[in-house]
């Protein structure tokens, strides 16, 4: 069927159901000419008359009011359908699949959730927290966050943090048994260190140390070795040795005295956090939503982020 034709029933109907040229020009928003061409041009390709006109009114004609019966519910179903698009629109709904690691979701993704799901009741959403880095395509999540250095080139990358505060903890009762607190990084190699293995990659991650125009990265020694952030922090609370940590992970900690900074002058920010997804993949109203939110409530302070490399 020529698309033309639907243009023109469309047009048929509002002067057939305003029974006027005048009124369906001005419903229509088109002039009273161009009107009475589409009547004609439809006239002709069906062979029939649909209006009969006078110097005075408009009517349908036998054929017209019998197009018109069928053609008045169609349109009202397209038009109800039409709404229907709009109203999935606003009224967002699905499931979001998520990865991240710890960090990520207690400071970013926890904090966001009640006034998120407050907004969009009918979204729901999975997150994977873990410290690998996870493949986004082949895991079918719709994207994840992690350190905005990690994220591959060919994904959409949305910063949410500038910069993560670090810090190297001790307890108290571990640091009590040394005459003073380190002031160099060379003391650092007479302490025990809880190091951290990245998941992913197996290597022991090196302290990034900077202060004026010296920085290097530090490997300490130590007999216990950990994946996880959070099992870190318990190591460095039972007094097993010194942790290199998120400021937000021990922010708890330090407030209360059961750990204590050691070299803060040495200890640079970390890069920050980004939410990242796919560029070639279709982004659903729900993950569009989540993106938006994200990006809305964000602050301009310092977010913490995930170790893994």
């Amino acid at each position: 069927m020529d698309r033309t034709v639907l243009r023109d029933l469309a047009v048929f109907e509002v002067v057939a159901r305003r029974q006027s040229f005048t009124k369906a020009a001005a419903d229509l928003g088109i002039s009273q000419a161009a009107l009475s061409y589409a009547i004609t041009q439809l006239e002709q390709r069906l062979g029939v008359a649909l209006l009969a006109r006078t110097t005075r009114n408009v009517s349908p004609t036998e054929a017209g009011t019998r197009l018109l019966a069928t053609l008045q519910p169609a349109l009202r179903g397209i038009e109800a359908e039409l709404q229907g698009l709009q109203d999935m629109r606003s009224h967002v709904a699905g499931t979001i699949r998520l990865t991240t690691v710890q960090v990520a979701y207690d400071m970013l993704i926890r904090p966001k959730l009640s006034g998120f799901f407050a907004r969009y009741p009918h979204v729901s959403m999975e997150v994977s927290v873990n410290d690998g880095l996870t493949d986004v395509i082949s895991a079918s999540f719709d994207g994840g966050i992690r350190f905005g250095s990690l994220v591959e080139k060919d994904m959409v990358a949305v910063g949410l943090s500038s910069t993560s505060p670090a810090a190297i903890v001790g307890s108290p009762g571990y640091l009590a048994s040394f005459k003073s607190l380190p002031s160099t990084p060379a003391d650092l190699q007479s302490h025990r260190c809880v190091n951290y293995r990245f998941a992913t990659s197996g290597r022991i991650f090196r302290w990034p140390l900077e202060k004026n125009d010296t920085r290097f990265e530090f490997r300490g020694d130590g007999p216990l070795v950990l994946d996880s952030g959070e099992a870190i922090r318990a190591a460095a609370l039972d007094g097993l040795g010194l942790a290199f940590l998120f400021e937000s992970q021990v922010a708890g900690d330090l407030a209360a005295g059961t750990l204590v900074k050691v070299l803060p002058d040495w200890v640079r920010p970390l890069p920050g956090f980004s939410l990242f997804y796919p560029s070639r993949q279709q982004v659903s109203p729900a993950f569009r939503a989540w993106i938006d939110y994200m990006k809305d409530s964000k602050s301009d302070h310092s977010s913490p982020a995930g170790l893994e490399v």
